[in-house]
């Protein structure tokens, strides 16, 4: 399916993206200079909580958008079987 992204959501996504690559970089850079273990948890864990804020982006640009448009075409059985996929209840 080809969905063209909402301008807005995408910029803010790209930006959380590169916020994310910064933190792994940091992650990265922490091990190679053995520095102390639960500093690099901690920083593993902002890139963990960056990842989960860029899913809840993007998953609010799709029910804003293909969800709505699925359901206005009678597609409501492969919006919920993709809803329950996404979030592994099935």
């Amino acid at each position: 399916m080809n969905h063209k992204h909402n301008a807005d959501v995408k910029k803010r996504a790209i930006h959380r993206i590169k916020i994310i690559q910064g933190h792994l970089k940091k992650v990265e850079q922490m091990l190679t200079e053995d520095e102390y273990c639960v500093d690099i948890v901690h920083q593993s864990r902002a890139v963990q909580s960056a990842l989960k804020k860029l899913d809840l982006l993007i998953i609010e640009d799709h029910l804003n958008t293909c969800v709505i448009d699925q359901i206005k075409t009678g597609e409501e059985d492969k919006t919920t079987e993709e809803l329950l996929r996404l979030f592994e209840y099935k």
